[in-house]
């Protein structure tokens, strides 16, 4: 009996056990489900916004919050895409513990702006498993006739003569007046059929206060050249770019597209007069000066001569600046430095720089230089002109040397050096048959010289190297002086003085090979300096070359080369 009593016992412990256990579980199961229950109904998504009736572009802002510490890039913006402009969001997360409870929320703040009129809805946005209502707004022309959203930018455009003629050129400047603070800003230039259109120089930027608003004033200029005569519409400047807007209260900023372009303009281009006679250059000013250096009426035989010709147009494009064509006597040489432009109070001014070497013994004409240009002021023809210049020219301190010439350039490639924008038209060369002659002449003169010597054997060693030097025209000494004001003039890079010098430098005393290389350094400086064309010139080969020049004499092959035609010492004695 004792033992069922406490088997009865044991079962019924264990019963109110595992009924205690099952009341736990419930009571733990209700917890978990109410605590699921507030967890859902606190993960709620909610989109406001701080105004509903705008006008376009204005910008108002957009917050969107959620219950719950979500990842910042739960949200998708990219259904506001089709209908609106927005900045980058601003995001905040914020955790809570009020009695006893655990709260946490995430809010993005956006910066926003419609682009149509109209009503339009800012649709659902969904994070998780929830999301918000949309929400339709009334999108005016202007919200309450307020103009101040308005951006703060003008725009505008003139024309310094509306009537010109073809090839003539006018000047449009364009004004920006900026107020606000700009994202990016591009300004497209003025769009015509028939014009050419350059923009000039560089922006210029300054500070200006209208009605005490401060503006930034950016300020262009562009050379109009009509290439057609009639009525031609010039499209307008158009003005792009992106206005930053926002507040400090949004949180975050947007920027806002905004053009504007300045009204067209009507140009009158009137045609070519059919009487003019000549290169059409039609302007309302021209002006042709040049100065002559040395400005003497005499000149030796390889002294150069500077002529500077400096020619300003009123109203051209550098494109049309006119070639100038001068047709120099065969007798002098003519080197042309590459023509320099500039602008200046609507001037295009180009100089350009001739050398003038003179070759020949005698009276020489520089030519003089006439330049036919349209007054479109007085609509009549015009002539310019300067003057030329005679001198008399004459011999050079070494003129009676022979001279190798300097160029050795056929005359295509001298042509096509020349072919640029402005063309100068230099002397012709006779060809190397002038300097072939003078040579074997000289050759001649130098052998028959020497045959004649031998024959007089009666002369003394002094007497023969006095005759000697006589030939040759020119003390060692001398030579060597020449060859130094040579090398110091290379190194200078004066062309100029390397020019004169290189004349009067005694080439027969050096072997063939070297003065080639020579001639060759010498024509590629000049062809630097003075071609129209673009070229590039190092002078350490040339200085090289000058520098061994007493390495390069020709007096050993000259002296075997003569040898059987001077008697030695020991055959006069023995005799």
């Amino acid at each position: 009996m004792k033992n069922v009593s406490q088997s009865q016992h044991q079962v019924a412990l264990f019963s109110g056990v595992a009924s205690l256990a099952r009341s736990y579980a419930l009571r733990l199961l209700l917890g978990l489900c109410a605590l699921l229950s507030v967890s859902v109904q606190a993960a709620q998504v909610e989109a406001t916004v701080s105004k509903n009736i705008v006008a376009v572009n204005e910008v108002f802002q957009l917050v969107i919050a959620i219950d719950s510490n979500v990842n910042p890039n739960s949200l998708d913006l990219s259904a506001l895409e089709d209908n609106f402009t927005y900045g980058r969001p601003s995001v905040s997360s914020n955790n809570s513990y009020t009695n006893g409870t655990l709260s946490s929320s995430t809010q993005w703040r956006i910066a926003i702006a419609a682009k149509n009129i109209g009503h339009i809805t800012i649709p659902s946005f969904r994070i998780g498993a929830t999301a918000s209502e949309p929400i339709e707004l009334q999108v005016l022309k202007s919200a309450n006739a307020a103009t101040s959203n308005e951006p703060n930018i003008k725009l505008s455009s003139t024309l310094d003569k509306p009537s010109l003629y073809v090839g003539e050129s006018a000047q449009l400047t364009v004004r920006i007046l900026i107020a606000e603070q700009l994202d990016q800003a591009a300004l497209v230039a003025p769009e015509a059929d028939g014009i050419d259109i350059v923009q000039q120089g560089e922006d210029k930027q300054a500070e200006r206060i209208l009605n005490g608003r401060r503006y930034i004033e950016i300020t262009r200029k562009y050379q109009l050249t009509p290439f057609k005569s009639g009525d031609i519409i010039l499209k307008g400047a158009q003005f792009k770019t992106s206005i930053v807007k926002g507040s400090r209260g949004f949180g975050s900023t947007l920027s806002v597209p905004f053009e504007k372009q300045a009204d067209d303009i009507t140009l009158t281009v009137k045609p070519k007069p059919k009487n003019y006679q000549g290169l059409w250059l039609p302007t309302a000013d021209l002006q042709l000066e040049q100065t002559w250096q040395p400005n003497s009426v005499e000149a030796r035989v390889g002294d150069p001569i500077t002529r500077t010709l400096t020619l300003s147009i009123k109203n051209v494009a550098q494109s049309s600046m006119p070639n100038l064509n001068i047709d120099y006597p065969r007798s002098v040489r003519v080197y042309s430095e590459k023509p320099i432009y500039s602008q200046d109070n609507g001037y295009t001014r180009m100089v350009i720089k001739q050398v003038i070497i003179p070759r020949e013994v005698g009276p020489l004409d520089l030519p003089s230089l006439t330049v036919n240009w349209w007054n479109t002021q007085s609509n009549q023809q015009q002539t310019t002109r300067v003057e030329g210049l005679a001198i008399k020219v004459k011999e050079g301190d070494l003129s009676n040397n022979v001279q190798l010439p300097l160029l050795k350039t056929p005359a295509s490639q001298t042509n096509s050096d020349t072919a640029e924008v402005v063309k100068v038209q230099t002397v012709k060369d006779a060809g190397f048959w002038p300097w072939l002659t003078a040579i074997v002449t000289s050759l001649w003169l130098l052998t028959t010289g020497f045959w004649l010597k031998a024959r007089q054997r009666n002369r003394t060693h002094v007497s023969a190297h006095q005759q000697e030097t006589k030939t040759h025209g020119s003390t060692p000494s001398s030579q060597e002086q020449v060859l130094s004001n040579l090398l110091t003039a290379v190194k200078a890079n004066q062309p100029i003085q390397v020019q004169s010098y290189y004349q009067q430098w005694q080439h027969s005393e050096y072997q063939v090979s070297y003065i080639e290389q020579v001639a060759t350094e010498v024509h590629a400086m000049m062809k630097a300096h003075y071609s129209a064309s673009s070229h590039t010139w190092d002078n350490k080969t040339l200085i090289s070359l000058l520098e061994k020049a007493n390495k390069c004499r020709a007096k050993a092959s000259t002296n075997n080369a003569l040898a059987s035609l001077i008697p030695s010492k020991n055959s006069q004695d023995s005799k």
